[in-house]
């Protein structure tokens, strides 16, 4: 039975190395999907301003001409004012001076205002364009960097499942089962050590009984709390 439970051990570590070496791939991959994910963000940011930009120009144009008609319009008001006979007529002319005045004021600073977030927009467009140009620089470089080292992982994970599959023959075929349904469902980690009467696997204790039998090693026993196949794991002196 010891036999059997140093087995399982060194299957666990050799699963354990095999479970660290799958999870940095996917942190540094997902590493990479977040940025991209930031750039096109970013790129979508700028296609909004765009199309803002374009409204805004659009209204700039209409302002402009608003604005060059009103001028013409006081202008020849002017000139008609001057060639008016009666009082009503030119009290009539001269309050269109003062309202086409008044509107042209408006328009001229609404034009004033809206010119000035045109050019904040534009400048912000350029801005979030260039960082997202380096940003894709800098990503492309990083992804050749860690699709190099994904690489070489890749390569150290085949020659660890050889040396998996060899350890897993070794194991009593009724505790490989157990363990691979374990192992599934709580997170890579099947069989777990056992110190000081508390499971390292959910920091539980177990029974003083039970703990007991764990320390014969007379058979695989299971945590009660979390179920995985246990094996006493001696404390470690904090001089060593």
């Amino acid at each position: 039975m010891k036999e059997d439970i140093q087995n399982l051990i060194e299957l666990q570590t050799i699963d354990l190395e095999v479970y660290k070496i799958d999870a940095k791939m996917v942190n540094e991959l997902a590493g990479i999907d977040e940025k991209q994910r930031d750039i096109a963000a970013d790129r979508d940011s700028v296609n909004g301003y765009q199309e803002q930009l374009e409204v805004g120009e659009k209204r700039c144009r209409e302002l402009e001409t608003i604005i060059a008609d009103e001028l013409e319009r006081i202008k020849d008001r002017q000139v008609k004012l001057m060639n008016i006979q009666t009082n009503r007529e030119y009290q009539s002319i001269l309050k269109e001076i003062e309202d086409t005045k008044t509107s042209t004021k408006h328009n001229e600073d609404e034009l004033l205002i809206l010119t000035e977030q045109l050019e904040s927009m534009q400048s912000r467009i350029v801005e979030i364009t260039q960082k997202c140009d380096d940003d894709e620089k800098k990503l492309a470089a990083e992804s050749k960097t860690i699709k190099a080292a994904a690489t070489k992982l890749e390569n150290k994970k085949k020659k660890i499942i050889k040396a998996r599959n060899s350890q897993a023959k070794k194991v009593n075929e009724r505790f490989l089962k157990r363990y691979e349904t374990l192992k599934e469902r709580r997170n890579g980690l099947a069989v777990a050590g056992v110190t000081n009467g508390v499971c390292q696997g959910c920091n539980m204790n177990i029974p003083p009984q039970m703990f007991n039998e764990l320390l014969r090693e007379d058979s695989i026993l299971s945590c009660p709390t979390c179920n995985r196949m246990m094996y006493h794991k001696a404390e470690v002196s904090g001089e060593e």
